[in-house]
């Protein structure tokens, strides 16, 4: 036999499991990543490990998830970084209206917002949103009704992918879907 204490066995197993535990916690806050979200279009921070400065690679129109001129009801397609957004203002949580860096600072300071940290992939970005735009356009404004069709026709004419693009019913499948997943019975296609 073996010359070590009976519990030595356990206490082992206990540190063991203990330093298993925290490395689990760790790989999976690493994958998760960070959980903000861009103040102004909602995507999500893709900075990874500790930081003071939040950051996207990919913003995403404001439309997309609903937001709309307070005027007019058209969707509102001022991309994060471009001159429309940063001349914009914003309602701060005190409810004065504010331009964008102020807005910001009061707000949300651990976010900044330059075009400089994008560089030529910005444009890339606002292209390929204004296809999905163009493609989901449909749904998208079914979804958010009231909102208004602010499409530019130059818009259309670039991009509509014609038997591709969204319509409402595919909204009603997808509504059905995330519904089915919700109370759990939901059942991946067998194809």
């Amino acid at each position: 036999a073996h010359g070590g204490p009976p519990e030595l066995p356990q206490r082992l197993a206990d540190k063991l499991d203990k330093a298993l535990r925290e490395q689990s916690v760790q790989a999976w806050s690493l994958i998760r990543g960070c959980s903000e979200h861009c103040p102004l279009c909602g995507s999500k921070c893709d900075r990874v490990g500790e930081h003071s400065r939040h950051h996207c690679s990919h913003h995403l129109f404001p439309a997309f998830h609903g937001w709309m001129d307070r005027n007019t009801g058209a969707p509102s397609f001022n991309y994060c970084l471009s001159d429309e957004t940063r001349e914009g203002t914003y309602e701060c949580k005190d409810g004065v209206w504010r331009r964008l860096d102020e807005y910001l600072k009061a707000d949300h300071p651990s976010w900044a917002l330059s075009r400089e940290d994008y560089g030529a992939s910005a444009e890339s970005d606002v292209q390929h949103l204004r296809a999905a735009w163009v493609n989901c356009r449909v749904a998208l404004l079914e979804y958010f009704s009231p909102m208004a069709d602010g499409c530019p026709e130059t818009w259309v004419k670039d991009h509509l992918e014609e038997g591709r693009a969204l319509t409402k019913d595919d909204l009603k499948a997808a509504k059905e879907t995330i519904k089915r997943l919700r109370i759990h019975t939901w059942v991946p296609p067998s194809d």
